[in-house]
């Protein structure tokens, strides 16, 4: 994807330097002689820099390449990329990073894909934009991807064909806005999310330190909605349980002991596991296999 022209560069610096009496930021009351930007809340922050030129070009930008963007989420979804495979996916955004201006693109021993945009203050820590790169899908699954009037079709195409190109769109759209940052921008592409995944391309980020002790803070893009923000961290653990037993045959084995109705059992029961409403904490029995010969 060529960014665009680059336009008038604007830093987060200059929220703090606009003088209080610019008056109201809409929908919030009006400045006090004594108040100064420091004292925003986040929502006033957000909303007096959604008021900048540049960042009205950087919104801009993502309506004039609408279209693009689309056929770039349909060709990252025909790429196969089921948990442990993701290989040729990540060759396909460290090519975008290079594309999009974003220094030292690499990418590590597992596959996560990294593109840094740097920013004027050099000792600042990163701030980290990332998408996971792999589907629920297993290998061998069927790939047809398709676009029918204002909505797009494909196995992943929304978890997380979405976010990756979310991700690109916006490092494309900075640059294009020549909107400047103080502190460094790192994109990140992971790998392993999904399932037997077990979220191994981020656990492995922040056990090296060249990265977990330089990002300050995390901002995750994934799946189709744009009306949630989800701001806490959120923890995960997934097991494999294995049961086994003589029975199974329909025929030969009838009335021996079968381990899937074992299992079922165990499930069963399970599902009445009380669970803390506060913090939220859920569960799930995703998938079971079974039969030998």
């Amino acid at each position: 994807m060529a960014p665009g022209p680059p336009a008038r560069a604007v830093s987060a610096d200059e929220l703090q330097s606009q003088p209080a009496q610019r008056g109201r930021v809409p929908g919030t009351a009006e400045l006090s002689s004594g108040e100064s930007p420091a004292t925003f809340s986040s929502a006033q922050q957000i909303a007096r820099l959604a008021e900048l030129r540049p960042v009205h070009e950087a919104f801009a930008w993502f309506r004039s390449h609408a279209r693009e963007l689309e056929d770039l989420q349909l060709q990252v979804t025909s790429i196969a990329a089921p948990p442990w495979g993701e290989a040729e996916r990540c060759a396909w955004l460290r090519e975008r990073f290079g594309e999009l201006a974003l220094s030292e693109v690499q990418q590590d021993s597992l596959g996560n894909v990294f593109g840094i945009r740097r920013g004027s203050d050099p000792s600042a820590p990163y701030i980290a934009l990332s998408a996971h790169l792999d589907t629920v899908f297993p290998a061998g699954t069927e790939i047809a991807v398709r676009r029918d009037g204002d909505k797009l079709y494909g196995p992943g195409v929304s978890d997380n064909s979405s976010g990756i190109i979310a991700l690109v769109a916006v490092a494309a759209a900075l640059h294009s806005a020549a909107i400047s940052n103080r502190a460094p921008i790192l994109f990140i592409g992971n790998v392993g999310e999904e399932g037997e995944g077990d979220l191994r391309g981020m656990r492995h980020i922040f056990q090296q330190p060249e990265w977990s002790a330089r990002i300050a803070s995390l901002v995750v893009l994934d799946g189709a909605g744009c009306d949630t923000i989800i701001a806490e961290g959120l923890g995960s653990r997934r097991y494999e349980v294995t049961i086994r037993g003589h029975g199974g045959h329909s025929w030969s084995d009838f009335g021996v002991a079968n381990p899937i109705v074992g299992l079922a059992g165990v499930i069963e029961r399970f599902t009445q596991t009380p669970v803390p409403a506060t913090p939220k904490t859920t569960y799930n029995i995703g998938i079971i296999r079974g039969g030998t010969w």
